[in-house]
């Protein structure tokens, strides 16, 4: 009995030892805010996720540190979105980390080119407006492939991630009713933005995006003076701005129009909430 108390407390001490690696979390490295409550929401505790870009930092200026670079050598995976830093960085990154896996969530999305705006938007990203992730239709994509990216990687837990993707699409699929009937509130289709960050969520809901950005550039004097002019006809009461942005020019439109200054976050992590906010935001500007 002895021999066979001995052998199970073995078999015990192997089991034991070996129950903390399947449990290891996938570590897991994305580009923006927003995109670590999209893989947490399908991953939940089987993930763990780490931001490039910081609360506050602009994915158009972005340069990682060190720091930020050897914590990638720790990653399994990377989920890219088409933000521009990753033009520059995803390269670099591949050659010093040759083993991360790279998986895009904008390949499959229906980017938006630059004549697609309205005409009257104008955007700084050659390839068209990054911010995809505005349209919770496309982040319905985006979660599906997050979902198959970490079922291929723990095939064992595929109920799991499935479930959880039921739940967030539910979340998206009411976050979507209620920003119709949010601005249903209004006839107005139009809203004044300084940074054209939300040309899918104005093409998903039939609003017009008018940009005082001018092809990523500050507008020089004839531009501001057409901005202003059309902000007056179009009876426009309030610009939107970035935190990532000057709101100089901005409150300097404003007070010329008689607007007021509102601050619109697309790179907010609370993403069901922000969206809500940025409708009821627009919507009490369309008023």
């Amino acid at each position: 009995m002895s021999l066979l108390k001995k052998f199970l407390f073995v078999l015990v001490c192997i089991v034991n030892m070996q129950v903390p690696a399947t449990a290891e979390p996938i570590p897991v490295f994305v580009s923006i805010v927003p995109q670590k409550y999209f893989v947490e929401r399908i991953g939940g505790e089987l993930v763990k996720v780490e931001v490039m870009v910081n609360p506050g930092e602009s994915p158009a200026t972005f340069n990682p540190n060190p720091k930020k670079m050897s914590r990638l050598s720790q990653a399994k995976l990377y989920f890219s979105i088409g933000v521009p830093f990753e033009t520059v960085w995803i390269d670099r990154i591949r050659s010093i980390h040759p083993d991360l896996q790279f998986v895009p969530l904008h390949d499959k999305t229906g980017k938006l080119s630059e004549t697609v705006h309205g005409h009257d938007s104008h955007h700084s990203h050659g390839t068209g407006d990054p911010h995809i992730w505005t349209s919770p239709a496309r982040v319905k994509v985006m979660a599906q492939k997050i979902r198959d990216t970490l079922t291929h990687l723990k095939p064992d837990r595929e109920k799991f991630f499935e479930d959880n993707l039921q739940a967030f699409t539910s979340d998206l699929d009411s976050l979507d009713k209620d920003i119709r009937s949010i601005l249903a509130r209004s006839d107005n289709r139009r809203f004044m933005v300084f940074h054209p960050a939300w040309s899918y969520f104005a093409k998903d809901y039939g609003l017009e995006q008018v940009a005082i950005e001018e092809e990523g550039k500050e507008p020089g004097a004839r531009a501001l003076q057409t901005i202003i002019q059309k902000g007056k006809k179009l009876e426009i009461k309030v610009i939107f701005v970035q935190k990532q942005f000057s709101r100089s020019i901005a409150e300097k439109i404003a007070k010329m129009i008689g607007a007021t200054v509102r601050e619109m976050d697309p790179l907010a992590e609370d993403y069901l909430e922000n969206m809500r906010r940025t409708a009821k935001a627009i919507s009490g500007a369309l008023q």
